[in-house]
């Protein structure tokens, strides 16, 4: 087909990695969760710790809970409708255009864009446990997407191995569907209740933290030797450069349930140190090329791409603090007292800092997208 018949049918313009918002839009979610507990968990009254009460004289540490709440709930909510959206509109265009998605599949530089869509099953069941609807829903969409993310990971890998690719169709986007394996095992802890998670949970978490970090330590190297040695990516695809964050924020979250006590949920060690201080690095190392973003660029929905990597990074850092911050209780508990570390101070910090500025992103994106829309600007930020 030509690429005239390409432009025709509703939606034919809209990308498979618009997907990317909801997996943003679901991991911030998440992150203002864990903050919220964490809040709660630094007001807890300590004089008996396996029945805390919460210091609600401290009338802003409660405030700054119920924002928490608020903003969880809120981003679980957006990020449900913006699912059933763009399901609804890439349903569409598959029946009017089906071409132009054969075309977005066939293309080594697109096609591993369609793990957004799998990564989205896999952080919805998330958004629906915030919006508290019921758990066999939040189940059966996990077990829906953990299926086809194991399935299109295979094809993924198979169809690197069995075609001949140029230099040029490496971008970080190759990470998204092996970065799908470290998301795979997340929600676990939501069905925590359920006997088979427990059995089944470290032989799930075990594989996807085994073939997601061997594969993302290969294409890590693979998109570094390009982007040195080669050819700098075209500007707009830029903004894909955060994605290579991505396998150190989510695999923090992904190694915790592999080494977890369902008991005691602060379960981090050395290893979760390791990974999200090289992902900080590797944030700070490409800071100057997201500044410069806007410049060479000019807004697309392909934007949507850094909003993932930068939430995971936040829940990588909440999850470091939140263990410090239980642990402390626990030894409070053990021995009637103990200060606040030097360590826990820090991570506060960094985690107020950094979902701060991540959620002033997410702001920006959303008002930017929306306005666009508004406007009848879609095709073009397409």
């Amino acid at each position: 087909m030509t690429q005239e018949y390409k432009t025709k049918g509703y939606f034919s313009y809209l990308p498979i990695s618009f997907f990317g918002a909801c997996m943003g839009l679901s991991a911030i979610s998440v992150a203002w969760d864990k903050m919220m507990r964490l809040i709660q968990n630094l007001t807890i009254n300590t004089e008996n710790v396996l029945a805390p009460t919460h210091n609600t004289n401290f009338l802003p540490s409660t405030l700054l809970a119920n924002f928490s709440f608020a903003l969880s709930v809120s981003f679980a909510l957006l990020a449900l409708i913006a699912f059933i959206g763009l399901v609804s509109a890439y349903a569409v265009k598959i029946l009017s255009s089906f071409e132009s998605v054969k075309l977005e599949f066939v293309s080594p530089l697109t096609r591993p864009f369609f793990g957004t869509f799998f990564i989205s099953l896999l952080l919805l069941p998330f958004a629906l446990h915030r919006l508290g609807l019921p758990e066999s829903l939040s189940l059966a969409v996990w077990v829906v997407g953990a299926v086809l993310m194991f399935i299109f990971s295979v094809h993924i890998v198979q169809f690197w191995i069995c075609n001949k690719l140029e230099l040029s169709h490496i971008t970080p986007a190759w990470i998204i569907p092996v970065v799908g394996l470290l998301d795979l095992p997340l929600a676990l802890p939501l069905f925590v209740d359920k006997v088979w998670v427990q059995d089944f949970s470290f032989i799930i978490a075990g594989f996807c933290v085994g073939v997601g970090f061997f594969w993302s330590i290969v294409l890590c190297a693979l998109i570094f030797a390009r982007i040195v040695f080669f050819e700098k990516l075209p500007e707009k695809l830029m903004p894909t450069l955060v994605i290579l964050l991505a396998p150190f924020g989510a695999g923090v979250s992904a190694y915790a349930v592999l080494i977890q006590d369902f008991s005691f949920l602060s379960s981090v060690d050395t290893l979760s140190y390791a990974l999200l201080f090289i992902g900080l690095f590797l944030l700070f190392a490409l800071l100057p090329q997201v500044f410069q973003i806007g410049k060479c660029c000019p807004f697309r929905i392909s934007w949507w791409a850094i909003s993932f990597p930068l939430a995971a990074m936040c829940i990588a850092s909440l999850k470091i603090t939140q263990s410090l911050t239980l642990s402390r209780l626990k030894s409070q508990f053990d021995e009637s007292y103990a200060f606040v570390s030097n360590d826990e101070m820090f991570f506060v910090a960094l985690s107020s800092i950094l979902l701060i500025a991540v959620t002033l992103t997410f702001i920006w994106l959303l008002v930017r997208t929306l306005s666009g829309i508004i406007k009848g600007e879609l095709k073009n930020l397409a």
